[in-house]
């Protein structure tokens, strides 16, 4: 086993790289540095890089499993540096210098000193000259000054040798003394070097009224304001230069006296796009690209911009960036003054408002550097630390990894979304996925497909369907392609603020839960990312016309590994939050009229059926990807915390699921439409299983789920079909079925995996068969490019490259009858004591305050 770890820094864009912060997430092996383990860093010669490592997450033993490593490096324009990470024995004591006063806390650097002042979003840099001070404000739909109300002072959340992080907290409120929106800011202050970055989040917590279960601009919960500026005081007169594309024309720089550098759209061929529309339907986007006026002349226009700019002279030093500046348009950088005006919302020129649907939130970032040593350009571009894939192969990171596994045909179709004509990348220009609220997002092309040839691609949004974070991350692991971590990264920052429905003020059962994707093969017209619209008169859901977040459509393992590779601790929350709102979702919210409607839903059903003389089955959750959903989302929350009792309710959820003896033919698994998303069940059973194993837990709950495992997967091997093969009974029969068989293939080869090894080689068989099946008619399909068809490739990968071998598995199948297993039918006795335990739950969280708004957010629609 490595005692060591190599991060691999390589330089591509051709820039001058001075302490530029970094971070990468580290796994390893179970056991191999037990909890409070001490690491070092160092480059190629030996020499020690200042760097500090964060815990992200533990194996139940409490060792290491994920450490994330920050520290700033300097690169040369295409170099290539590779530091190790090793165990530290005695690390060196270190101090930093933070004091609280009444004026606030100040933070020293090695360049000067910072204050947060007390309790407001107002910071200032105090170094060779007079200060440089920033302030964020908010202006209402009328333009008029807001009022920041912080919820405390702030925070000191991080204090390392590398650098101070910070945040605050509150709300605005407008003249009126009407509470507006929520924010909250985020500093981290590096010491070596001053460089700060700033996040700022803006926030509407309260609730979407979506009549109908629609979700369309301009609803009743919508919050609307007119900017959100960060106003930096520079303190004396300076020259001032800025350089609109500092990436890629870093020659064209203007020293102008005042200036206004706008991005009023992406500058894309689709500029104009309908994707651009406010609540009115009507054309957001002015003009293409951005313009540079100075004193109400134009002095320059181009379509992308990258912003640098920097004050020279004999004053303080100092240089902005903000990072994404056109992909989430509009945004502006100016200089009025001798004030510096970033416009994270900047005031539009017509005076439009900015609409935050209820729940909806932006977080937004830029950098100011306070000294001279640094050039910003890299936060266009910034560098991507890498692992060797081996690494991740070995400490067991990633189920089912085979690091420099031999290309296959999967392989193939899979680069197509990276290298292919119609590549991730390329999606977004096609209707210009780019501005604030649809930046990150993908393209759903395959909902154009039975458009009439020659019509304009409709709008239609992806979101997270069938976790594209996950698979962008696994291939990122996997190949060290900056690309897959672009497209992971910057989909989960879109998911996380603008797709999840942050508010506590709707039902429980959508309170923080994801929004699907937007409908099938229908404009998203007005509904942004949030599914159904008034605009349309029908659905792709027959009988249905409207809805909310729905716990088929609840995807976590991409934002665990987004978390684990860039310790972004939103996606953490994230996982956390959709956690609980699915057991919510499943279980039924707090309170006695939610668990009497939990008992309306789940047992009142099974209570009928036995009046009857039926025999209901015993188990309580649908055999649907909506049940295969919630055991992975708690599992992902059980690797984040491994001692909750996330895994424990996974477990109880797998024993009211399936059992090792159920008559499968009663299920109908056979009839696609209705039942096909069961094997989305089984890949989560299959996940557990592994996970368990990973774990060294061979108990009851281990080999209960393996026998009932097994038990599907021979009747999927003996029964199981191409979905096409019969495509009279499917909707839409098109190639996204094809895809969806590589779930079948993927089945089997885990099955192959676990099982005996005479066995293990007909799982085999039947799965290279579903694999070549599939790789084979997509590889000649015109659709092998659309979205929802690379996506599910990439979800899926990784168990075809199990071996078949002739070592004994852990906790082998056994008859049922040794572990005493219940039978899978549903008694009165059964019935009655979940009904009790559901009114004892219910009377137990019984609030006046709680009923009452129960009532409400069903009544007051």
């Amino acid at each position: 086993m490595a005692t060591s770890v190599d991060i691999v820094l390589k330089e591509e864009s051709g820039i001058h790289r001075v302490s530029e912060p970094l971070s990468v997430g580290i796994p390893f092996a179970k056991g191999q540095h037990p909890a409070g383990t001490t690491f070092q860093l160092k480059d190629a010669h030996g020499n020690s890089v200042p760097a500090v490592f964060k815990l992200l997450c533990q194996w139940p033993d409490g060792s290491i499993f994920w450490a994330l490593a920050e520290f700033l490096y300097s690169l040369s324009p295409h170099q290539v540096e590779t530091l190790t990470v090793s165990e530290q024995p005695s690390p060196e004591a270190s101090v930093t210098g933070i004091t609280q006063t009444p004026r606030g806390w100040t933070i020293s650097t090695e360049i000067g000193d910072f204050l947060l002042h007390k309790g407001r979003p107002h910071w200032e840099f105090s170094g060779v000259t007079s200060p440089i001070t920033t302030e964020a404000k908010l202006t209402s739909k009328g333009g008029l000054p807001c009022h920041p109300v912080t919820n405390g002072d702030w925070e000191i959340q991080h204090q390392n040798p590398v650098y101070v992080e910070a945040s605050l907290s509150g709300h605005w409120i407008q003249a009126n003394e009407a509470r507006l929106a929520d924010f909250s800011c985020r500093l981290r202050i590096y010491l070596q070097t001053g460089l700060t970055n700033i996040e700022m989040q803006i926030h509407n917590p309260k609730r979407a009224r979506h009549p109908g279960g629609l979700w369309d601009l301009g609803d009743e919960g919508s919050m609307y304001f007119g900017s959100l500026e960060l106003i930096t005081e520079t303190g004396c007169p300076q020259e001032v230069s800025i350089q609109p594309d500092s990436l890629n024309a870093p020659k064209a720089a203007f020293t102008l006296r005042d200036f206004e550098l706008y991005q009023e759209s992406s500058g894309g061929e689709n500029w104009n796009s309908l994707n651009h529309i406010d609540k009115n339907g009507d054309l957001t986007t002015l003009y293409r690209g951005y313009r540079l006026t100075s004193e109400n002349a134009l002095e320059y226009t181009g379509d992308r911009a990258n912003p640098l700019l920097s004050l020279t002279g004999d004053g303080q030093p100092f240089q902005l960036a903000m990072p994404t500046f056109w992909q989430n348009f509009p945004s502006n950088i100016g200089y009025q003054k001798g004030k510096i005006i970033v416009g994270l919302f900047p005031a539009r020129p017509d005076n439009q408002s900015y609409e935050l649907q209820g729940g909806e939130r932006k977080t937004l970032r830029h950098l100011m550097a306070y000294a001279n040593t640094s050039n910003l350009t890299w936060a266009y571009a910034p560098l991507c630390p890498r692992l060797a894939p081996e690494v991740y192969e070995s400490t067991d990171a990633f189920p089912w990894f085979k690091a420099n596994a031999e290309k296959d045909a999967l392989d193939t179709l899979i680069q197509e979304g990276l290298d292919g004509p119609s590549n991730f990348f390329q999606k977004r220009e096609v209707i210009d996925e780019y501005g604030w609220r649809n930046f990150g997002d993908i393209f759903a092309d395959h909902e154009t497909l039975y458009q009439a040839p020659g019509e304009a691609p409709l709008i239609s949004h992806y979101n997270n369907q069938y976790d594209a974070i996950y698979g962008f991350a696994r291939q990122f692991a996997l190949t060290g392609d900056r690309r897959w971590f672009e497209l992971m990264d910057d989909l989960a920052r879109h998911v996380t603020d603008i797709d999840i429905y942050h508010t506590e003020e709707d039902r429980a059962e959508y309170n923080n839960g994801l929004f699907w994707h937007t409908d099938h093969y229908l404009p998203a017209h007005t509904a942004t990312h949030r599914t159904f619209s008034r605009h349309n008169d029908t659905s792709s859901t027959p009988g249905q016309t409207g809805g909310g977040p729905g716990a088929e459509h609840c995807y976590t393992s991409g934002l665990l590994y987004h978390y684990l590779l860039t310790g972004n601790m939103n996606s953490r929350e994230s996982v956390l939050e959709l956690a609980r709102w699915m057991v919510n979702l499943h279980e039924g919210g707090r309170g006695l009229l939610a668990q009497l409607m939990a008992m309306k839903r789940y047992e009142v059903p099974k209570v009928k059926a036995l009046i009857m003389g039926q025999k209901p089955s015993r188990h309580r959750y649908p055999f649907t990807r909506a049940t295969g959903n919630y055991i992975n989302t708690l599992l992902d929350a059980a690797i984040l915390e491994p001692n909750r009792n996330w895994l424990t309710k996974a477990e109880l959820v797998i024993l009211e699921t399936l059992h090792p003896n159920d008559a499968i033919e009663g299920r109908n698994l056979l009839e696609v439409e209705i039942s096909w998303s069961y094997i989305i069940l089984l890949t989560a059973i299959a996940r557990y299983l592994h996970l368990k194993k990973q774990w060294g837990l061979s108990d009851p709950n281990y080999r209960y789920a393996l026998q009932s495992f097994v038990h599907y997967a021979e009747w999927m091997r003996d029964h199981e079909r191409p979905f096409l093969s019969e495509p009279d009974q499917l909707e839409y029969p098109n190639d996204t079925w094809t895809a969806q068989d590589i779930r079948k293939a993927t089945l089997m080869f885990i099955a192959a995996d676990l099982a005996s090894p005479k066995a293990s080689r007909l799982y085999k068989k039947a799965a290279d068969r579903f694999l070549a099946e599939s790789c084979n008619k997509l590889a000649v399909s015109p659709e092998k490019h659309n979205a929802r068809i690379q996506i599910v490739l990439n979800q899926n990968y990784g168990p075809q490259h199990t071996r078949v071998t002739d070592e004994p598995v852990m906790a082998a199948r056994k008859p049922s009858d040794e572990i005493n297993f219940f039978e899978p039918k549903l008694t009165w006795k059964a019935l009655i004591t979940r009904i009790m335990q559901r009114v004892a739950l219910g009377v137990s969280e019984f609030r006046p305050s709680r009923e009452k708004q129960w009532l409400v957010t069903r009544l007051h629609r």
